[in-house]
């Protein structure tokens, strides 16, 4: 049986995708059978962000018109081979997204719903920024999904700066996780070269974690503030401020 998680963003930019992509990335590298449903009907971006822009033969679209069936939308990824992406370019139908996951859902391990197929999910995950909108915008996320029965596992915190952290400007996400009253499950810290399609190891080893602990596991996240301490940290967070 396939576990199936539904990733919410409240605002856009929040990096629902990213995260999506990252632990698709973690979890098949760990030998999990791994789907992404990219929710994107208009231009896919789950694709683009994992390599895979063009690769597609059939989307969801076609499985609703009876062209193929559901496993056949699934473009296995170049280099992890056991992550698959689920495209539903042309297809804003959520019955039909919902009804291609449940008939793929055996052949996976875990099935990354980005967005959307939440009623084929059994738990669901809210990625927020660390800045006030989209930390109010997950709280309305949050308590939107509790309130149409969904299971809330928890929040995300998604492009944390510690020098931001150190500084006042921005909170912990222990304290963000605190005020929207839901389990912080994991951080992924501020990184400008993932806009670019770059998965350096520095962000990657954070995308591992939270993968491990989305599976169960008890493994603590470092602390995302320690390098902006010290001599060091000092001109980082200078030179931080300067972007």
């Amino acid at each position: 049986m396939s576990e199936k998680i539904f990733l919410k963003s409240a605002k856009g930019g929040a990096g629902a995708t990213t995260i999506a992509v990252g632990l698709g990335f973690a979890l098949s590298a760990a030998g999990e059978r791994t789907l992404i449903v990219d929710g994107d009907y208009v231009c896919g971006c789950a694709l683009t962000v994992s390599g895979c822009a063009g690769l597609q033969v059939f989307t969801v679209a076609d499985y609703k018109k009876g062209a193929c069936r559901a496993k056949q939308t699934a473009v296995q990824h170049p280099k992890y081979k056991n992550l698959y992406i689920m495209p539903t370019i042309g297809c804003n139908d959520e019955s039909a997204v919902q009804a291609a996951v449940e008939e793929t859902g055996g052949l996976f391990d875990y099935v990354l719903c980005d967005g959307t197929a939440l009623k084929a999910c059994s738990r669901a995950i809210v990625i927020t920024e660390p800045y006030s909108p989209s930390v109010k915008a997950a709280d309305a996320a949050v308590c939107a999904l509790k309130d149409g029965g969904a299971r809330v596992a928890g929040i995300i915190v998604n492009k944390v700066n510690g020098g931001l952290i150190l500084s006042g400007e921005t909170p912990y996400p222990e304290d963000i996780a605190a005020a929207i009253n839901a389990k912080l499950i994991s951080v992924i810290p501020e990184d400008l070269a993932l806009t670019l399609g770059q998965w350096r190891p520095y962000s990657m080893k954070y995308f591992k974690l939270t993968a491990a602990r989305i599976k169960g596991k008890n493994v603590k996240m470092p602390d995302v503030e320690t390098g902006y301490t010290g001599a060091g940290g000092y001109f980082r967070r200078r030179m931080r401020e300067k972007i």
